[in-house]
Protein backbone atom coordinates (compact mmCIF):
# COMPACT_ATOMS: atom_id res chain seq x y z
CA UNK A 1 0.00 0.00 0.00
CA UNK A 2 1.28 3.38 -0.80
CA UNK A 3 2.42 5.97 1.79
CA UNK A 4 2.45 9.00 -0.43
CA UNK A 5 0.16 11.80 0.54
CA UNK A 6 -1.28 14.51 -1.69
CA UNK A 7 -2.29 18.05 -0.44
CA UNK A 8 -4.05 19.80 -2.97
CA UNK A 9 -4.53 24.05 -2.98
CA UNK A 10 -8.03 25.51 -4.06
CA UNK A 11 -7.26 28.70 -4.75
CA UNK A 12 -9.68 31.90 -4.51
CA UNK A 13 -10.09 34.95 -6.72
CA UNK A 14 -7.18 37.51 -5.93
CA UNK A 15 -6.51 35.07 -3.28
CA UNK A 16 -3.91 32.30 -4.93
CA UNK A 17 -1.66 29.78 -3.44
CA UNK A 18 0.97 31.78 -2.05
CA UNK A 19 -1.13 33.83 0.04
CA UNK A 20 -2.14 33.87 3.40
CA UNK A 21 -4.10 30.50 4.61
CA UNK A 22 -2.93 28.27 1.54
CA UNK A 23 0.74 29.26 1.96
CA UNK A 24 0.64 28.12 5.38
CA UNK A 25 -1.10 25.26 4.49
CA UNK A 26 1.24 23.87 1.99
CA UNK A 27 4.43 24.63 4.15
CA UNK A 28 2.58 22.56 7.17
CA UNK A 29 1.58 19.82 4.53
CA UNK A 30 5.32 20.00 3.50
CA UNK A 31 6.69 19.45 6.58
CA UNK A 32 4.95 16.59 7.42
CA UNK A 33 5.09 14.90 3.70
CA UNK A 34 2.73 16.04 1.61
CA UNK A 35 3.59 16.97 -2.09
CA UNK A 36 1.50 19.83 -2.39
CA UNK A 37 -0.84 20.51 -5.43
CA UNK A 38 -0.83 24.06 -6.13
CA UNK A 39 -3.55 25.10 -8.84
CA UNK A 40 -3.83 28.02 -10.82
CA UNK A 41 -6.81 29.67 -12.56
CA UNK A 42 -7.03 31.78 -16.01
CA UNK A 43 -7.26 35.40 -16.14
CA UNK A 44 -10.68 34.42 -17.30
CA UNK A 45 -11.72 33.68 -14.08
CA UNK A 46 -11.00 36.55 -12.58
CA UNK A 47 -12.87 38.89 -15.24
CA UNK A 48 -16.06 37.25 -13.64
CA UNK A 49 -15.57 38.30 -10.94
CA UNK A 50 -19.07 39.70 -10.64
CA UNK A 51 -20.85 35.93 -11.68
CA UNK A 52 -19.20 33.44 -9.32
CA UNK A 53 -21.04 30.99 -11.00
CA UNK A 54 -19.72 31.53 -14.34
CA UNK A 55 -16.81 32.31 -12.30
CA UNK A 56 -16.40 28.71 -10.86
CA UNK A 57 -18.00 27.10 -14.09
CA UNK A 58 -14.33 28.74 -15.84
CA UNK A 59 -11.99 27.43 -12.83
CA UNK A 60 -13.82 24.47 -13.09
CA UNK A 61 -12.68 24.27 -16.45
CA UNK A 62 -9.40 25.69 -15.80
CA UNK A 63 -8.05 22.90 -13.22
CA UNK A 64 -9.43 20.17 -15.21
CA UNK A 65 -6.42 18.82 -17.07
CA UNK A 66 -3.93 19.78 -13.65
CA UNK A 67 -6.66 17.12 -11.94
CA UNK A 68 -6.72 14.97 -15.01
CA UNK A 69 -2.92 14.35 -14.78
CA UNK A 70 -3.20 13.50 -10.64
CA UNK A 71 -2.22 9.37 -10.52
CA UNK A 72 -4.82 9.29 -7.60
CA UNK A 73 -4.37 5.82 -6.75
CA UNK A 74 -0.58 6.60 -6.32
CA UNK A 75 -1.73 8.42 -2.67
CA UNK A 76 -3.01 7.10 0.35
CA UNK A 77 -4.41 10.03 1.72
CA UNK A 78 -5.60 13.15 -0.56
CA UNK A 79 -6.33 16.36 1.33
CA UNK A 80 -7.98 19.06 -0.34
CA UNK A 81 -7.44 22.67 0.94
CA UNK A 82 -10.01 25.28 -0.50
CA UNK A 83 -10.79 29.04 -0.15
CA UNK A 84 -13.19 30.83 -1.60
CA UNK A 85 -14.36 30.35 -4.85
CA UNK A 86 -12.05 27.10 -4.49
CA UNK A 87 -14.18 25.68 -2.13
CA UNK A 88 -16.98 25.42 -4.96
CA UNK A 89 -14.56 23.82 -7.78
CA UNK A 90 -13.18 21.43 -4.64
CA UNK A 91 -16.45 20.15 -3.86
CA UNK A 92 -17.02 19.88 -7.41
CA UNK A 93 -14.00 18.11 -8.52
CA UNK A 94 -14.76 15.73 -5.86
CA UNK A 95 -17.81 14.68 -7.55
CA UNK A 96 -16.35 14.40 -11.33
CA UNK A 97 -12.91 12.81 -9.31
CA UNK A 98 -14.59 10.14 -7.23
CA UNK A 99 -11.69 10.36 -4.99
CA UNK A 100 -11.58 9.67 -1.21
CA UNK A 101 -9.98 13.41 -0.17
CA UNK A 102 -10.37 14.86 2.92
CA UNK A 103 -11.10 18.50 3.09
CA UNK A 104 -11.10 21.94 4.44
CA UNK A 105 -13.01 24.31 3.21
CA UNK A 106 -11.82 28.22 4.30
CA UNK A 107 -15.05 30.54 3.70
CA UNK A 108 -17.06 28.27 1.16
CA UNK A 109 -19.50 29.84 -1.01
CA UNK A 110 -23.13 28.71 -1.73
CA UNK A 111 -21.89 26.57 -4.84
CA UNK A 112 -19.92 24.58 -2.26
CA UNK A 113 -22.38 24.05 -0.01
CA UNK A 114 -24.34 22.86 -2.86
CA UNK A 115 -22.04 20.41 -3.87
CA UNK A 116 -21.06 18.70 -0.73
CA UNK A 117 -22.83 15.41 -0.61
CA UNK A 118 -23.16 13.07 2.45
CA UNK A 119 -20.48 10.86 3.03
CA UNK A 120 -17.94 13.29 2.16
CA UNK A 121 -14.64 13.27 4.57
CA UNK A 122 -15.04 17.39 5.56
CA UNK A 123 -12.71 18.48 7.94
CA UNK A 124 -14.72 21.55 8.73
CA UNK A 125 -15.65 24.70 7.64
CA UNK A 126 -14.21 28.20 8.47
CA UNK A 127 -16.02 31.39 7.87
CA UNK A 128 -15.91 35.12 9.34
CA UNK A 129 -18.41 37.38 10.80
CA UNK A 130 -18.34 39.91 8.75
CA UNK A 131 -17.85 37.75 5.05
CA UNK A 132 -19.67 39.77 2.81
CA UNK A 133 -19.75 36.93 -0.21
CA UNK A 134 -22.00 34.38 2.67
CA UNK A 135 -23.68 34.98 6.02
CA UNK A 136 -22.08 33.08 7.80
CA UNK A 137 -25.66 31.69 9.60
CA UNK A 138 -26.00 30.08 6.62
CA UNK A 139 -22.77 27.73 6.55
CA UNK A 140 -22.72 27.02 10.84
CA UNK A 141 -26.49 25.71 10.00
CA UNK A 142 -25.53 23.45 6.86
CA UNK A 143 -22.52 22.06 9.02
CA UNK A 144 -25.19 21.55 12.25
CA UNK A 145 -27.50 19.67 9.64
CA UNK A 146 -24.43 17.81 8.26
CA UNK A 147 -23.16 17.03 11.65
CA UNK A 148 -19.80 18.81 9.94
CA UNK A 149 -16.92 21.03 12.20
CA UNK A 150 -17.66 24.46 12.17
CA UNK A 151 -15.43 27.83 12.91
CA UNK A 152 -16.55 30.78 13.07
CA UNK A 153 -13.73 33.44 13.21
CA UNK A 154 -15.60 36.76 14.96
CA UNK A 155 -15.25 40.11 13.16
CA UNK A 156 -13.11 38.58 10.34
CA UNK A 157 -14.15 38.96 6.65
CA UNK A 158 -13.62 37.33 3.59
CA UNK A 159 -10.06 36.80 4.20
CA UNK A 160 -10.29 35.19 7.62
CA UNK A 161 -8.22 37.96 9.51
CA UNK A 162 -9.29 40.50 12.50
CA UNK A 163 -8.80 44.36 11.36
CA UNK A 164 -6.60 45.62 13.96
CA UNK A 165 -6.04 42.34 15.82
CA UNK A 166 -3.23 40.77 14.27
CA UNK A 167 -2.30 38.37 17.48
CA UNK A 168 -6.32 37.48 16.91
CA UNK A 169 -5.83 36.58 13.71
CA UNK A 170 -2.89 34.69 14.27
CA UNK A 171 -4.40 32.23 16.50
CA UNK A 172 -7.49 31.70 14.33
CA UNK A 173 -4.77 30.83 11.80
CA UNK A 174 -3.25 28.54 13.92
CA UNK A 175 -6.86 27.18 14.68
CA UNK A 176 -7.96 26.84 10.96
CA UNK A 177 -4.32 25.13 10.10
CA UNK A 178 -5.19 22.31 12.88
CA UNK A 179 -8.43 21.51 11.25
CA UNK A 180 -6.48 20.28 8.34
CA UNK A 181 -5.28 17.15 10.44
CA UNK A 182 -1.92 16.66 8.51
CA UNK A 183 -0.07 13.25 9.68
Amino acid sequence: MSTQKLLVLFPGIGYTCGTGLLAAGAARGQAAGYTVLPLAYSAQTAAQRADLDAAACTAQADVGAQLAAVDWGAYADIVFLSKSLGTVVAARSLRQLGVAARSLYLTPLAGALAAIRPGDTVLGMVSGGADSYIDWHLVRDFCAGQNLPFLLVPGAGHRLTIPDDAAASEEYARKILEMLALF
